[in-house]
């Protein structure tokens, strides 16, 4: 069996389906079960799909961006009108010649290209949507879909003759972390307080670190933090964070760039 996943690139969409691949692998036990991944060039990706042995291949991908000036203007086009299409041109020489017997969309701009060849090559599609509101992608490749798998039951804009609520994929491995002595140890947590883990997924989400940032101080009056703010986003969070936090209170606020799986797993056993 050869299943085809397909998305927008960033962890927030590459996890889970790493979560729905081990957990296929327990479950079917035939030994010709092999796993690819379809999707815009993300390097960070493309690393935890291939520990996983899912076989990667890059296209392009364009984006439609829905705030409004010039320079987005100009970008829309460009990548509606050239790497949309190349990328789906790409994506239909790529799946006639692999031939999956599914295609699992996880969304994300980068898997319009993949599922339009897809359907245009009458392979079976199904989507996953995390949201309660549905991301521009999925609302536009709905109609494409056999089935719609979400996590939330009145998840919008979804006809609820495709729709099956199944929740959102997660790593098992995640929840069996050790002892709260080596969270304590890896994080260097006090444990005078109770600890809140803080991620907006792999690449951070701004908007949960802005909003984390404005209540900063009074909420390290009560709580330890465990705050994973993004690769990108770490300097400066990094940055407003020490202009805020008074000294008495910086050793309860544990900020990272990005956790690995084990980091994760501690993070959750503290």
């Amino acid at each position: 069996m050869k299943i085809l996943f397909t998305g927008g690139g960033t962890g927030g969409h590459v996890v889970p389906i790493i979560a729905i691949t081990r957990e296929i692998k327990k479950i079917y036990k035939k030994n010709d079960l092999q796993f690819f991944f379809l999707g815009p060039k993300d390097e960070a990706s493309s690393s935890l799909l291939s520990q996983e042995d899912i076989k990667v291949k890059t296209i392009l991908a364009g984006k439609v961006r829905r705030y409004v000036n010039l320079k987005a203007f100009v970008q829309n086009l460009i990548d509606v009108f050239i790497k949309i299409p190349i990328g789906i041109l790409q994506s239909f020489f790529y799946i006639f010649f692999l031939s999956p017997d599914l295609i699992f969309s996880k969304g994300g701009f980068g898997s319009i290209p993949g599922v339009i060849a897809g359907k245009l090559l009458l392979a079976p599609i199904f989507l996953h949507e995390s949201d309660a509101a549905p991301g521009f992608a999925n609302k536009f490749l709905r109609g494409f879909a056999l089935e719609i798998f979400t996590s939330f039951p009145k998840t919008e804009c979804f006809s609820l003759k495709k729709l099956i609520l199944v929740g959102n994929p997660i790593r098992k491995e995640l929840l069996c972390g050790s002892k709260e002595r080596e969270a304590k140890e890896l994080f260097k947590l006090s444990l005078t307080k109770p600890v809140i883990l803080i991620q907006g997924g792999s690449q951070g989400a701004q908007r949960i670190n802005d909003e984390i940032l404005e209540i900063l101080p009074q909420l390290l009056q009560n709580f330890e933090v465990i705050h994973q703010c993004g690769k990108n986003n770490y300097a400066t969070v990094k940055a407003e964070s020490e202009a805020i936090i008074n000294k008495d209170l910086e050793s309860f606020y544990h900020l990272y760039p990005y956790l690995k799986e084990s980091e994760l797993c501690q993070a959750y056993a503290a």
